[in-house]
């Protein structure tokens, strides 16, 4: 468990430079979102949607608006939008009259396809003066420090994490 640990494997530098270069990350995976989105299908916060969905045969409501960490209000409107687009179907959840499942139509599954299409083939435009090997490389790390990150939150009970005091200061 992380709170056992006696030792710090990172420094707080290097820390807060990784936590800055994943947020300079984001921003220009935005962008690139942003101008490779087809503007007659559904734009990038619903594609995000969309690839949720699409990441299993069918998920719960509740558990996808964790997954996208926003409330059920907010997770309905998008929900309703796809619906009404034709990319996602919900049904109620066979064993839980109160839940409902959500999945991909094929006009859905097609949206998220050609959108990773799009979007790999604007990334290999500009990654022209990268190797395969250095991409792939880049793509390992990420991969680690994602599955890293998803295990270490899951570990962590609700409530009983303090966040560590940075060196230096007392408490």
């Amino acid at each position: 468990m992380l709170s056992d640990r006696c030792f710090v494997a990172v420094n707080q530098q290097t820390a807060e430079e990784l936590i800055t270069e994943v947020f300079r990350l984001q921003r220009e995976l935005r962008c690139v979102a942003q101008r490779s989105t087809d503007p007659r299908g559904p734009g990038t916060a619903l594609q995000a949607v969309l690839r949720l969905i699409g990441e299993q045969p069918e998920i719960r409501a509740t558990e996808l608006a964790q997954k996208l960490g926003i409330g059920a209000a907010g997770l309905s409107r998008h929900i309703s939008e796809l619906v009404d687009m034709g990319y996602v179907c919900r049904r109620p959840h066979p064993e839980d009259g109160r839940a409902y499942l959500i999945s991909l139509t094929p006009a859905g599954s097609r949206a998220v396809a050609e959108e990773m299409r799009r979007r790999s083939a604007l990334l290999q435009e500009m990654l022209a003066d990268w190797t395969n090997e250095e991409a792939s490389l880049a793509s390992g790390s990420l991969a680690k420090l994602t599955e890293t990150l998803h295990t270490s939150i899951r570990a962590m009970k609700p409530g009983t994490h303090q966040p560590p005091i940075p060196a230096g200061e007392k408490n």
